[in-house]
Order: C-alpha cells, then sequence, then structure tokens
C-alpha cells in the first residue's frame, strides 16, 4: 500500500514539471557583437521567433540576427532547441567637407568611422587673415555627415598719394590711410587744366590715366603718383621735356656752373658725360654733357654743354670744319639748356592716338658715319650706310632721345609702331636701298609721310633749337630765313650710296639726297601716342 502511494506522488510531481517545460519552451538569447545581452525570449519547439526592434550602434548600420555564421530568417526557421542569436554590424562611411572660401575648391573627406583624418592646414586667401574654423576639424572621422568652414577678417592696407600734379586737387582718399582689401575706391582730379591729361602711376606697377581713376585696394600697401603727361592745345601737344633754350641769366649760369663741378677733359670726364662724337674719322673725347636736377624733383632742369674742339659737320673732317662756330658757339665755354616742354604737331588723329611731330628740330646727328659705297656689316645686321634698320640715327631715336625726353609715365603713352620702310614710303617705283620694316616708338618720318601731311613749302619749314645748334646744326640760308634741313628715313635713290638719306631741303619745294655722314641735318622725332 506504501508502495503504491509513494509512486502516485512521483508520478505527479513529474507530470506538473513537464508540463510546466512544454509550456514554457526553450530560452533564446539576443546578444551584442560585444557579448551584450540585449533580450530573452521563451520559444516553443517548433515556433518561430518574434522580430525584436532593432538595436542601434553609433556609426555602423544593423545587418541582422546571426546563429554563429548563419543568418536568422525570422519567416522560415523554426526553433529546435535554446539558442543565442548575435547582432552583426556594418561600419558606415560618412563625409567631412571643408569649406575653404578662399576661392579653392571644397576639401571633401569620405572614409569610415572612427577613422583617423589627416591634419588640414591653414588655408590663405589674398586680402585676408585666417580666423579659424566654425567649429574644431575632429581627428577622427564622426559619425555624421559634417560640414566645417574657414573664417576670414578682411585686412587693411595703406594706400598713399603723392600728387605731382601741381594745382591739380585730387579726391577720394585720406593719403596715408588704411582701407579694407578689394574695396572700391575712386580717385577724382579737379582743377586739371585744358589739354592736360593726368596719370595715376601705382608703386606695384598698375598705371592708368584720365580725370577718374577707379579701382579695388589691393592686398599690399602702395603708393600712387599722379603726374601731368601732356598739354593740349588745339591741334598742338606739349609732352616729354628736352633740352632748347640756352639760358642767358649770368646769375644762373654761375650758380649751374658751380654745381656742374670740374671741366670735362680728354682724359677725365669728372660729372660729365661724353658724347662719344667723332673727329676725323675716330670717337674722339673733345664734347660733353651734364644735366642737372635743378629743383631737386627728381627730374632734369637744365643740361650744361662743354666742347674742347668743335664738331665737325662731317664725322671724317677735322674739327676746323664746323658749324658750331658759324652758330655762334666757341669751344672751352659752358653753355646751359633748359630742359622745355616739347612741342609737337598733330598730324593725324584716330581711334583715340595721334600720330605727332616734333615742332621744332631738336638735335642734330649723323644718319651714320660711314662713307663706305658697299654693304657692310653695323648695328646687328648687314646693309649700306643708307639702310634705316641699321643707321644710327634709328638708334639715337629710341635710346638715347627716347630716354631723356621721358619719364617712365610718359613712356607708357607711346606706342609701338610698325614703320613702314617698303619702296612705297619713298614715293618712288623703285629704290634699291630700302629696308624691311621696323617696329619702334620714335622714328623719323618718310618721304611719302612728309608730302602727303605737309602740302605746303610753308608747313615743312622748320627751326631749329638752340641746343641743336650747338649740336652743330646747319643753317639753310636760302628763301626761309633761319630755317634747317632735317631728315627723313627714306633712302635717296642716286648715283652713290653716301648721298643716300632724303631729307627736306628749306627752300620748301624739294627733297634732296643728303650725305649720311653729315652731323649737320636736322632730327625731328614722330610717334604714335595715346591720348585716352
Amino acid at each position: 500500500m506504501k508502495k503504491a502511494i509513494l509512486f502516485f506522488v512521483l508520478l505527479l510531481v513529474f507530470l506538473l514539471c513537464g508540463c510546466d517545460m512544454i509550456s514554457k519552451g526553450y530560452l533564446i538569447t539576443f546578444k551584442n557583437d560585444d557579448g551584450t545581452i540585449l533580450s530573452e525570449q521563451q520559444i516553443k519547439k517548433g515556433k518561430k521567433l518574434s522580430l525584436p526592434e532593432n538595436p542601434s550602434k553609433e556609426g555602423y548600420t544593423f545587418d541582422g540576427w546571426y546563429v554563429n555564421e548563419e543568418k536568422w530568417d525570422f519567416d522560415n526557421d523554426v526553433i529546435k532547441d535554446s539558442i543565442v542569436l548575435t547582432a552583426k554590424w556594418s561600419i558606415n562611411q560618412y563625409t567631412l567637407t571643408i569649406k575653404l572660401n578662399n576661392g579653392a575648391e571644397d576639401i571633401a573627406i569620405t572614409q569610415d568611422y572612427d577613422t583617423a583624418i589627416t591634419a588640414i592646414n591653414n588655408p590663405e586667401r589674398e586680402g585676408y587673415a585666417f580666423g579659424g574654423w566654425s567649429e574644431n576639424i575632429p581627428t577622427k572621422m564622426p559619425p555624421v555627415n559634417k560640414t566645417i568652414e574657414a573664417k576670414w577678417t578682411v585686412n587693411k592696407y595703406t594706400i598713399t598719394l603723392d600728387n605731382q600734379a601741381k594745382g591739380v586737387a585730387v579726391s577720394g582718399i585720406t593719403s596715408g590711410s588704411e582701407y579694407e582689401y578689394d574695396s572700391q575706391i575712386t580717385l577724382s582730379a579737379t582743377n586739371l587744366p585744358a589739354g592736360h591729361t593726368i596719370m595715376w602711376t601705382r608703386s606695384d606697377g598698375v598705371v592708368d590715366s584720365g580725370e577718374n581713376y577707379s579701382f579695388k585696394a589691393p592686398a599690399t600697401d602702395i603708393t600712387i603718383t599722379t603726374t601731368i603727361t601732356y598739354t593740349r592745345e588745339e591741334n598742338k601737344i606739349y609732352y616729354g621735356t628736352y633740352p632748347q633754350t640756352e639760358v642767358s641769366d649770368d646769375t644762373l649760369i654761375n650758380e649751374l656752373n658751380a654745381l656742374a663741378g670740374t671741366k670735362p677733359t680728354a682724359t677725365n670726364s669728372y660729372n660729365w658725360t661724353d658724347y662719344n662724337y667723332y673727329i676725323s674719322s675716330s670717337i674722339t673725347s673733345f664734347m660733353f654733357y651734364q644735366d642737372i636736377d635743378y629743383d631737386n624733383d627728381g627730374t632734369y632742369d637744365y643740361r650744361g654743354v662743354y666742347f674742347t674742339q668743335y664738331r665737325p659737320c662731317y664725322y671724317f673732317d677735322s674739327s676746323s670744319n664746323s658749324c658750331q662756330e658759324i652758330n655762334g658757339y666757341s669751344t672751352n665755354t659752358i653753355y646751359w639748356f633748359s630742359y622745355d616742354p616739347i612741342e609737337w604737331d598733330i598730324l593725324e588723329e584716330k581711334d583715340g592716338k595721334a600720330f605727332i611731330i616734333a615742332n621744332l628740330i631738336l638735335d642734330s646727328q649723323d644718319y651714320y658715319p660711314s662713307s663706305d659705297t658697299s654693304a657692310f656689316s653695323h648695328n646687328g645686321g648687314t646693309g649700306y650706310a643708307n639702310n634705316y634698320e641699321l643707321s644710327n640715327v634709328r638708334k639715337w631715336l629710341n635710346e638715347t632721345f627716347y630716354n631723356t625726353a621721358f619719364i617712365d609715365l610718359q613712356e607708357s603713352l607711346i606706342e609701338t609702331t610698325i614703320v613702314d620702310n617698303s619702296v612705297a614710303s619713298t614715293g618712288q617705283s623703285s629704290n634699291s636701298y630700302v629696308c624691311d620694316n621696323t617696329n619702334d616708338k620714335m622714328f623719323l618720318l618718310s618721304y611719302i609721310e612728309a608730302t602727303t601731311y605737309y602740302t605746303s613749302p610753308t608747313d615743312i619749314r622748320a627751326i631749329g633749337t638752340d641746343y641743336a645748334k650747338a649740336q652743330g646744326l646747319s643753317l639753310y640760308v636760302n628763301t626761309f630765313t633761319n630755317d634747317f634741313s632735317w631728315l627723313s628715313r627714306t633712302p635717296y635713290e642716286g648715283n652713290s650710296v653716301m648721298y643716300a638719306a632724303c631729307v627736306r631741303i628749306v627752300d620748301g619745294d624739294s627733297f634732296c639726297c643728303g650725305d649720311v655722314y653729315c652731323t649737320a641735318w636736322g632730327v625731328r622725332p614722330a610717334c604714335w601716342i595715346n591720348l585716352k
């Protein structure tokens, strides 16, 4: 009886425990990839799991639940035993955008979350100071797309006005003050005399002209110098300076002599410059000049001329054959000439430019110091003595005269001209001595230009300056007293190359051959100038 009761009790316990296990099912554990338990479920055998809420992990995308390496299929897989499901993840990529705000392209960095970011150097921007970033640039990629911008502070620069245009008022800035980079500035000149043009020259090399000058403040301190470049009176322009009028005031002469110092000699020129003129076919130290900046304004005011022998009319002559003495100048005496504005006649005007020629004969120079009748090598080429391209007078015009007559500000307005040296420019059907066209700032008129622009004997006449006479300019005494002959660039088609330089004869009605080696021919420079 007792055994039967014990069996019944054990059977009852077994039945009760077995039913509880069946009712609770198998234990299902959900873990993160680091082993952290996220949740648990009790699932009966043969049943499907309920899909839990997806977990989250900064910088990663959830890929699903895995049992070992197999992804659990919640739609089809059923429970057969207790299992552990582990979350798997894919690392995200993010983009860090760096806006430099300096005109350069943005920097876009795309890489995995939490990976190291290469350091970004501080950018540069013309006219600005770097003011840091809108926020610190992270050292590792954050779990979000991010944009960081460079901040800038505009710089200020000093603008100084050096107004050398006497009598002209300039407004628009306060000289010596600071202005923000790239700010708009307009300078205006008032009280500008009629016919004048003002030049604005900046210390950073920018040059402009006109009554108003608008610009944006550059990223540097600058000085703007103003000067008057030319004066215009109807059909004349006064532009550049050159020694012209002889000084007659004894007090001023004595003062200039004192400033000049010791007179030059053949072996020591002291403060004087040798002209390197010829006597008897050889360059000889006998004639010198010295320029004086009398008022210390940076430009020359007077030129002294001194010669111990006369300059020959022909380079191969002795000093006894000279026009200097005829013109009233003596050896071993210092003569002073004032730098005067050069008066130019406007021959033609078009497209804001003017073709101009010196109204006076400014100097006396030979075409080329040679009596050779055959072609020879000189001045960088081979040709006859009357070859304008290779001539000394062309070299003198574009070097000696050009650099003496014009300061840098004025030179910028002179055009480089393609000078026509063709047969057509000679006014003849053929010419054996023409040369290639040249590219020049300064040049002589051709025969065809002279006869086109000057249509009457009166117009063609020209007189020489005191300085030109001191150089040995030959006075041509004929119909027009005090008129002088002046060179053209046209070679003369004659019997001899020695008579090749075609010159205007001041009787007013003809061109004539002239010796290329004669030093007494007058020079009237011509050029094209930009009037804007």
